[in-house]
């Protein structure tokens, strides 16, 4: 902690004067064109996630630059937002690097009764210390690339019912090795309907067909390695999904909305490492007042996780997030995270099950001294509790963040 008293004054001082003393340049709603600009500043105390008397701290700074394109013409709407985000660590400088992030969107329309969207996105983040552990600092620095593109109709059919379809990829590329979460590509065929009642409430189903590739690797069969010591990991996969959503208002100032679906995923060659899981969420809305609101959800999450001990988690969690709007421009905000992960599937016979405990709590006020900036402020502790000592730690943070809107 050295280096902090030093750098967070001088860079909050940095902050509040631009905020205070930019010119008076905004950013209107309507602007076809945007351009935004964003300053912060994170101070971890145990970075890479590791037990007590293991920690390493670190100041995390950031500069990014986005522009933006908004338009509406007829039934038609294209956006675009493309963000250069740098990243600089003070102490573990080889972490650094910038990431080139983007996501635009046509939202067509044949006609009122036959519309969709046309998406395509794309994020670079180092992989979270949370997961990922590398055994040499060269190893750590690990950036993933995640992509996203999708088509997908609405088509009102009669009053109140709507047919469904869609096309989607989703590629996920790691700069370096990640067994538990290796690169993949997966592509999705969806279909399904929803019927929309009058008050706005409705009902979806949807079916989800899919076939996954894992990028960068190299099957080894059991000829060449036999049972219990090969790794098993396999090439390609199928990921199959229906998927049933509901959203009910409750009152003007209340509303639940759910998710539940049953994923199967089945792999090419070693079915050992297969799945079939039910996940989904349920999240409750409440606004008692204009300055008083209130999120809460409850869920149940399924993720590969791949080594000789498992082949993917459970995770059940409880998300709180109360919101304080303290006047017109300065808000509180509170979030809490509890979330419990099983992880199954394991290939070695004999190894110990873990079982993991994460918390996570950040306290954060916000700040508008104009309608073109924010300035933010947040403290945060995160913490995990695991079957397995060696997966325990302890950080906490302080992150400061400002937005200007040009």
């Amino acid at each position: 902690m050295t280096d902090m008293p030093n750098t967070f004054p001088r860079l909050l001082l940095a902050l509040m004067l631009a905020g205070l003393f930019t010119p008076q340049a905004r950013a209107d709603a309507q602007d076809s064109v945007t351009l935004s600009v964003g300053l912060a500043a994170l101070y971890d105390n145990n970075l890479f996630r590791q037990t007590a008397g293991n920690e390493q701290s670190d100041t995390v700074t950031t500069a990014s630059f986005t522009l933006g394109f908004n338009k509406a013409w007829s039934l038609q709407r294209l956006r675009a937002n493309a963000t250069l985000v740098d990243y600089r660590y003070q102490e573990n400088d080889y972490l650094s690097y910038q990431a080139k992030n983007y996501d635009a969107a046509w939202n067509w329309s044949f006609t009122p009764r036959l519309h969709g969207v046309l998406s395509v996105d794309q994020v670079e983040q180092q992989n979270s210390f949370v997961d990922y552990s590398a055994s040499t600092p060269a190893q750590r620095k690990n950036v993933r690339r995640t992509e996203n593109q999708r088509f997908s109709l609405e088509w009102e059919a009669i009053a109140g019912w709507l047919a469904l379809g869609g096309l989607s990829r989703v590629a996920q590329t790691n700069s370096q090795s990640f067994l538990e979460q290796s690169s993949y590509e997966l592509n999705n065929l969806e279909f399904g309907g929803r019927y929309v009642w009058p008050a706005g409430n409705y009902l979806q189903i949807m079916q989800k067909r899919g076939e996954g590739e894992y990028k960068e690797r190299r099957l080894i069969s059991f000829a060449e390695v036999p049972a219990p010591f090969n790794s098993q990991i396999d090439t390609g996969f199928h990921q199959d999904e229906t998927e049933l959503k509901l959203y009910l208002p409750l009152t003007g100032k209340s509303s639940v909305s759910g998710r539940l679906a049953r994923q199967e995923r089945r792999h090419d060659h070693f079915p050992d490492r297969d799945y079939a899981a039910t996940v989904g969420r349920v999240d409750y809305a409440w606004q008692p007042t204009g300055k008083l609101s209130l999120n809460a959800g409850l869920r149940r999450d399924v993720a590969a996780f791949q080594n000789y001990a498992s082949s993917y988690y459970l995770a059940d969690g409880l998300t709180l997030q109360p919101l304080w709007q303290i006047t017109a421009r300065a808000a509180l905000r509170l979030r809490y995270d509890w979330e419990k992960r099983r992880y199954e599937g394991g290939i070695f016979p004999g190894l110990a099950e873990r079982r993991d405990k994460l918390q996570s709590a950040r306290l954060s006020v916000e700040w508008m001294p104009a309608n073109w900036s924010t300035l933010s402020l947040g403290l945060q502790q995160d913490r995990r509790n695991s079957s397995q000592d060696a997966w325990d730690y302890k950080a906490n943070s302080l992150n400061l963040n400002a937005q200007f809107m040009f």
